[in-house]
């Protein structure tokens, strides 16, 4: 394949990643360095308005593929495709790849991301509505369209908007994620990368926020990225699985079959360890269903 054309893309396939590689080196001043393989060659679409969870133990890779789409590192080899456009060559240095619209140029920004632990990506002394409308400040809205917008986006997500005045701190963990969600959603992107979103959360609130975002993915044709560990939480979402194991995508197809028909022995691991929790949690909550 030329460097000046783009691969065919697949109908319908909104994320295309062909031979992604990034590469690490670890050592000290006491230490020889290595370089270590975060991933090796990952080929994978992601259709439009669905979701592609990437399942795998950690260390296996999957948050380096995330924070490669997402921007915030800079693949050494392969590209990524968000439509048309391969976003993996722009920049030369990481954080920098998707470049940041100009001052009322725009305030949509096609790729967000959500972390596991929402709280750790807010500055704790801002409120909610400064943390929603961070994104629009830095794209240069105007103070009273941020306002409005911030208005719309937790009402969204189904937050009352006369908590926008409370400090992030005030908020439960559901809360902020919900929170977290709004902000990604006020630059209306075209992708999410889920980067164990669901983790941490307890059962109830998992399926709400679950629910949450099958519903927003409904509404604006959002395609999602999920990340987790977990093969039986992102069943229940996701339309396509790849399982990961160190630094390879070893299996993926529908969901259905993914889990129904495992071909993989790392695939079988993963089943395996998310039965036995599934067992363990109904035995300590007294449950014999």
């Amino acid at each position: 394949m030329s460097e000046s054309s783009g691969p065919t893309i697949t109908a319908g396939a909104f994320v295309r990643m062909r031979g992604l590689t990034k590469h690490y080196v670890r050592g000290g001043l006491w230490r020889h360095p290595v370089r270590v393989t975060a991933i090796d060659q990952v080929d994978m679409d992601i259709p439009s308005a669905t979701t592609l969870a990437l399942v795998g133990e950690s260390g296996s890779g999957k948050s380096t593929i995330a924070r490669c789409l997402a921007g915030f590192e800079k693949p050494d080899a392969g590209e990524i495709w968000i439509g048309t456009e391969n976003i993996a060559p722009q920049s030369s240095s990481p954080g920098c790849r998707q470049r940041i619209p100009r001052r009322h140029e725009s305030s949509h920004m096609p790729v967000q991301m959500i972390f596991q632990d929402a709280i750790t990506s807010m500055n704790p002394r801002f409120t909610a509505a400064q943390v929603v409308e961070e994104p629009l400040l830095i794209i240069g809205v105007d103070s009273a369209a941020r306002k409005q917008m911030a208005h719309a986006a937790v009402n969204e997500v189904g937050l009352p908007s006369r908590w926008l005045n409370r400090s992030v701190i005030q908020f439960s963990g559901g809360q902020r994620q919900r929170l977290a969600i709004a902000r990604a959603l006020v630059v209306r992107p075209k992708l999410l990368v889920l980067d164990e979103a669901l983790t941490g959360l307890d059962l109830s609130t998992q399926a709400q926020i679950a629910n949450l975002l099958l519903d927003l993915q409904s509404v604006y044709s959002l395609t999602y990225l999920l990340i987790s560990h977990d093969l039986a939480l992102v069943s229940r979402i996701a339309s396509t699985i790849a399982v990961i194991s160190q630094g390879r995508i070893v299996e993926a197809g529908p969901t259905s079959a993914i889990v129904s028909a495992p071909k993989h022995q790392e695939t079988l691991r993963l089943l395996a360890n998310a039965l036995a929790l599934q067992a363990n949690f109904a035995a300590f909550s007294g449950r014999t269903d």
